[in-house]
């Protein structure tokens, strides 16, 4: 859906943060760039507790710049430390960041403090001026309740499912494992096909076909990349989410519902390449922190995954896919204040 939401005041942008991060977040920063009177990319990052206030900043504000849009930035600090009256935590962080925003053309517009028990504006000198708030002035604001309707939950982070698959299934799945040729190619591809089409059709028989082509490196890249439906052509340009128009992001939930129901058939040690496609979705939806541990949870079901290792460098880098960027492709509604 790409119709505008309208965000009146700091209650509903602090109710979006959850539901496009996919939690609620703890002693974090949270950067939400601009762009004009728009909202644009959210940047997680944990809360610096001793890290040095000028590299931290810098460090942020080269994930933020990724953003070719911005105009500006909101800053949101979740903690629960030194958060008494007319405290302002990480002070220096946040006026080292200043200046790195302000630099980067991207100067900061507002910041809140966000506790287990209240928020307030963060840059405000006088607690006369600007109280401490409620949280549930948060859960009850229109932006929550907007960001509901249109069918937002905050779930947070989804572990693997466990496996529930029959005895002897590694060896099953292993026997499954195509030896590259063409016509296992394609026939690994028509099965997904059907199934993304038809999530009714995986039985366990197909779930283990399914898990034993994704041990191939090459069929598994084909079945990824056949998620989006209208990419291009070229594998990498596929990885890095740069699509000549709006994805199915529906046919992408699917996919990661798929892959969630391929690990219940899938023991420890064979699951990597499903982790890695759930997390390259998610990182696909602008979801950085949970890509993340999807991309760790892979390497340690196989330790040196490549295809892992590679996705979680592009996080680590503070990457951003390509449709992420842009507001008309993006899986995030587009959001004004």
């Amino acid at each position: 859906m790409n119709d505008f939401i309208k965000f009146t005041g700091p209650a509903d942008i602090l109710a979006f943060i959850p539901h496009t991060l996919g939690e609620a977040p703890k002693e974090s920063f949270v950067a939400v760039t601009m762009q004009g009177n728009k909202l644009g990319a959210t940047l997680r990052v944990d809360a610096p507790f001793g890290l040095e206030p000028v590299a931290f900043a810098q460090t942020l504000v080269s994930y933020l710049t990724a953003d070719v849009a911005a105009t500006g930035t909101i800053l949101v600090i979740y903690t629960d430390e030194n958060t008494a009256p007319n405290q302002r935590p990480y002070s220096e962080h946040v006026q080292a960041l200043r200046v790195e925003l302000e630099t980067a053309g991207m100067p900061l517009k507002d910041a809140w403090l966000v506790t287990s028990e209240l928020w307030r504006n963060y840059l405000c000198e006088y607690t006369s001026c600007c109280p401490d708030k409620p949280l549930d002035a948060i859960t009850t604001s229109n932006g929550n309740a907007a960001m509901i309707y249109r069918g937002s939950n905050v779930t947070g982070f989804t572990p693997p499912a466990p496996f529930t698959g029959e005895a002897g299934a590694r060896e099953t799945i292993a026997a499954h494992k195509p030896d590259g040729w063409p016509e296992d190619l394609e026939a690994s591809r028509a099965t997904w096909a059907e199934v993304l089409d038809n999530p009714k059709t995986l039985t366990t028989q197909t779930a283990q076909e399914l898990a034993g082509a994704l041990q191939h490196p090459t069929i598994r890249d084909y079945l990824m990349t056949d998620i989006i439906t209208n990419a291009p052509d070229q594998f990498t340009s596929v990885m890095l989410g740069v699509f000549p128009i709006r994805p199915d992001w529906a046919r992408v939930d699917t996919a990661q519902e798929v892959a969630f129901e391929l690990m219940k058939a899938t023991p420890e040690g064979q699951r990597a390449p499903m982790l890695c496609l759930i997390g390259w979705l998610e990182w696909l939806k602008g979801k950085s922190s949970f890509a993340a541990r999807y991309f760790k949870l892979a390497l340690e079901d196989v330790a040196e995954y490549r295809l892992a290792e590679l996705l979680a460098e592009l996080v680590n880098r503070g990457l951003l896919a390509d449709c992420v960027r842009d507001p008309k492709k993006s899986y995030d509604r587009q959001l004004s204040r």
